[in-house]
């Protein structure tokens, strides 16, 4: 048996709606010639007729705009938003009209169909005729034969026939005579009005010009940008007419408009200016010069930002053995050396920051931190002098910068040197034999802590004439210290002074005890006691200064014996006395 193929699909027609959107508006190829342009001819007619109209309403509506509008701003001297308001609107309305009777008319032009009953409504006597052969000529239905015995003698009939009178000229004659009237009179007005007219215009076009008066009022000032407090200067130049006085219109946010008279300045009689003091509030102001208007300026207040927290910590250089700690803004008293770390925060977002160091005249720039960029640090080292306080300068993305900065006074403390004591029983002149060992008693005391101790010793004798002793000149012995400490007590006793080579009878050294401490950054501290000598004698000289030194000591026993024996005298003679009374 045999295998039966399958019939393919039958090819489904169009429907209207889809025939609609791609095929009417072509003309059937069937359609004969005569009918066909006919039918372009009225659909045309159709067009050019909405286009004209559209073209009527344009020009009316541009005379009727310019007409109101400059009326309205010669009367009101419009501001620059209210005429960009009055553009946007007319550009509107004018961009309406070209759609809606251009575009629009395009994409809705009329279609075979449409124009063929367009031309049945107008002559009834057509019937149904003009759109049958359309529609037949599009899908004939029946016979062959019928449809085109029909359509040949529809053709016929219409090609006698102009369906163009189907769309009249007519209903335009109203929208002429009303963009001819509203032509005419702008057009007069503006040729009669010239120049004055034509400024108008340019106002009209947003141009920044003044409004045509006998007193032009140009701005000298013009708008303001301004931190609070400050004080500005407004003025305006008058030009044609240039009267004697004026008036300022300055109009606070919040509070009704005050008219303020203003003269010409001496050195330009044309240039009207007022002065404002301490800006606290927005503002808003115009120049009425004679009969000319200025514009509308303002005057808007930057507010600049606020220090809202600031912190101090100082880190003491490592020899102190310090801990980091706070310190209060209103106490920075800093070791030299230290490390101060500054940390704030903003009221605004800031752009930059300035830290500002009084004395040495100098400033660090601070780079913002955080994600809304309102905090700040800085650190820097304190100097031995040269800073007596800081401030800090910040500066908001607008550039506005603080102002009445507070200024933090800074006291720097220096690392004193070591202070050396030495024991009272120590003279400032002593003789030793040349086999005696000469023993120093002293205490060094520092603020932190004593690091080496050095005996200076310099020959008298090699000294030039008139030179004085120098300890940075001498030989340093270095005297053991036990242990770094802040407060030392030596009994040293010096064991080889035979070594420096100047230890020999006849000889006299001077010496000093020298004191160093541990400030490893800005120091160290070095101090030195006062110069003491040592004169190295011959033994029998030794012994004559003691055989000397024991006389006056016993001579000093016999006067304090004299003494002790007229005490007793007298105190026996006071007694005798009260006796006989």
């Amino acid at each position: 048996m045999k295998e039966r193929r399958k019939k393919p699909p039958a090819k489904r027609k169009p429907s209207r709606e889809t025939l609609k959107r791609s095929e009417l508006r072509r003309m059937p190829a069937a359609l004969p010639r005569a009918i066909a342009s006919r039918l372009n001819a009225l659909a045309a007619r159709v067009l050019h007729v909405s286009w004209t109209e559209g073209l009527l309403l344009v020009l009316a509506a541009v005379s009727g705009l310019v007409l109101v509008q400059g009326t309205l701003d010669w009367l009101f001297d419009l501001p620059r938003g209210v005429r960009i308001f009055f553009l946007v609107a007319d550009l509107s309305i004018l961009g309406f009209i070209v759609f809606r009777f251009g575009i629009l008319a395009w994409q809705r032009r009329l279609t075979p169909d449409e124009a063929a009953l367009c031309a049945e409504r107008h002559w009834p006597g057509l019937r149904t005729g003009l759109i049958s052969a359309v529609q037949l000529a599009r899908r004939p239905d029946g016979s062959p034969a019928l449809v085109t015995a029909m359509l040949e003698k529809t053709a016929a009939h219409i090609t006698k026939t102009d369906l163009r009178p189907a769309v009249g000229w007519k209903r335009l004659r109203l929208h002429f005579c009303t963009m001819l009237l509203l032509v005419i009179l702008t057009g007069g007005l503006v040729a009669g009005l010239s120049p004055k007219s034509l400024i108008l215009l340019q106002r009209i076009l947003l141009m920044n010009v003044p409004l045509p008066t006998q007193t032009i009022v140009t701005a000298v000032s013009g708008n303001f940008l301004i931190p609070t407090g400050q004080t500005i200067e407004l003025s305006a130049k008058a030009t044609g007419v240039v009267p004697k006085s004026g008036r300022v219109e300055v109009t606070y946010e919040g509070k009704r408009p005050e008219v303020v008279s203003v003269s010409p300045k001496a050195s330009s009689p044309d240039v009207f200016s007022l002065q404002l003091a301490n800006i606290q509030q927005p503002l808003t102001y115009r120049f009425r010069l004679n009969d000319g208007r200025g514009e509308e300026w303002k005057v808007e207040l930057l507010h600049p930002p606020v220090m809202q927290e600031i912190k101090f910590d100082v880190t003491s250089p490592p020899y102190t053995g310090l801990p980091p700690a706070p310190l209060s803004p209103g106490g920075l008293t800093l070791l030299a050396g230290s490390k101060l770390k500054i940390a704030g925060r903003s009221s605004q977002p800031l752009k930059s920051a300035r830290l500002v160091l009084t004395g040495k005249e100098r400033s660090l720039e601070i780079k913002p931190e955080g994600p809304a960029r309102t905090g700040f640090s800085s650190e820097i080292d304190v100097p031995k002098a040269g800073l007596d306080g800081l401030w800090i300068e910040l500066k908001n993305d607008r550039d506005v910068v603080s102002q009445n900065n507070t200024v933090y006074a800074v006291q720097v403390l220096p690392d004193r040197p070591p202070e050396i004591t030495v024991a009272e029983s120590q003279p400032e002149k002593m003789n030793l034999v040349a086999g005696q060992k000469p023993r120093l008693r002293f205490d060094v005391h520092d603020d932190f802590k004593v690091q080496e101790i050095f005996l200076c010793v310099q020959p008298v004798n090699s000294l030039g004439e008139g030179e004085e002793p120098n300890p940075e000149k001498a030989k340093q012995i270095p005297i053991p210290v036990p242990a770094p400490a802040a407060g030392l007590a030596f009994d040293y006793e010096w064991q080889d002074p035979e070594k420096t080579g100047d230890w020999a009878e006849g000889t006299t050294l001077a010496y000093w005890i020298k004191a160093v401490d541990n400030n490893n950054v800005t120091g160290p501290g070095i101090s030195y006691s006062s110069p003491r000598k040592w004169s190295v004698v011959s033994l029998q000289t030794k012994r004559e200064e003691l055989a000397e030194q024991l006389r006056k000591h016993a001579e000093s026993i016999k006067d304090l014996s004299g003494t002790q024996e007229n005490l007793r005298n007298e105190m026996g003679a006071m007694l005798k006395q009260e006796d006989k009374k």
